[in-house]
C-alpha cells in the first residue's frame, strides 16, 4: 500500500539509519533535515511513514526519535508493517466491493434513465449521486473500523513485545517532548500519528496523498 507516495521521493539524501523486515526496506530521515520539518512538526506530527508500495521510508524529528528509540527498533516495526500490510489488504478488498458494484449500478440506471426515462433523467442522476455518497459513507466507517481493530491487535503486540511498563515510559517520553519542543506549561495535545500506536486510538492511513505508524501515519 502507498503511503504519502510524493514525500516518499523526495527523500532522496543518505538515511541515518536502515532496516531490512522480511525483505521490506525502513529507510529513517531526519525531518530536521528536510524542507518538512515546519509543515508537519509545528503541527505536533514528528513521525511520517511513506512507501512506495514496496518499501518504506521514515520522516521523523531528531529529538523525538532520540526519545521514542525503542518504539523504532527493529521488532516493534516488524509488528508495524505487518499491520500496515493488513490495513492495504482490508481497505483494497472493501474499496472492490463498493466501488465496482456501484459503479455498475450508476452506469446501468444512467443508461435506462437516458433512453427510457428522459424526462426523469436528472431526478434519477441526483438520486444515484446521493446513493454513491451514502455508499461512500458506509464503505468509510466499514473501513475505519476494520482499521481499528487491526490498531489495537498491533498495539498488544508491541506491549507483549516490550512490556507494559516500557509502553508506559513510552507515552511518558512522548509526552515530556512535547512539553519541550512547544514549551506547553500544560498538558500537551498528544501526536495523532504516534498517539495511535502507543494509546488505543485509531489512524486512519491516506494510502495516496499525505497521512501516516504507529499510528497509520504513521508511529
Amino acid at each position: 500500500m502507498k503511503l504519502n507516495p510524493k514525500i516518499y521521493k523526495q527523500l532522496t539524501a543518505e538515511p541515518f539509519e536502515t532496516q531490512d523486515v522480511d525483505g521490506k526496506i525502513i529507510e529513517f530521515h531526519y525531518m530536521n533535515d528536510t524542507p518538512f520539518l515546519f509543515q508537519y512538526a509545528s503541527k505536533g506530527r514528528f513521525a511520517v511513514w511513506t512507501s512506495d508500495g514496496q518499501n518504506y521510508k521514515v520522516l521523523i524529528e531528531k529529538t523525538y526519535h532520540e526519545a521514542l528509540r525503542d518504539f523504532y527498533q527493529f521488532d516493534v516495526n516488524k509488528i508495524w508493517l505487518n499491520f500496515l500490510e493488513r490495513v492495504g489488504g482490508i481497505s483494497s478488498k472493501i474499496n472492490r466491493l463498493f466501488i465496482i458494484p456501484t459503479m455498475f449500478i450508476y452506469v446501468v440506471v444512467a443508461t435506462l434513465a437516458y433512453f427510457y426515462f428522459q424526462e426523469l433523467t436528472l431526478q434519477i442522476l441526483l438520486g444515484m449521486i446521493v446513493l454513491v455518497v451514502i455508499s461512500n459513507i458506509f464503505q468509510s466507517r466499514l473501513v475505519n473500523k476494520k482499521v481499528k481493530a487491526e490498531n489495537v491487535a498491533a498495539q498488544d503486540k508491541i506491549r507483549a513485545l516490550i512490556g507494559t511498563d516500557k509502553f508506559d515510559d513510552l507515552v511518558k517520553a512522548q509526552e515530556e517532548h512535547y512539553q519541550a519542543y512547544f514549551k506547553f506549561e500544560e498538558d500537551p495535545i498528544v501526536d495523532e500519528s504516534t498517539q495511535d500506536a502507543l494509546q488505543d486510538e485509531n489512524q486512519v492511513i491516506d494510502s495516496d496523498e499525505e497521512g501516516g505508524k504507529n499510528g497509520t501515519e504513521s508511529n
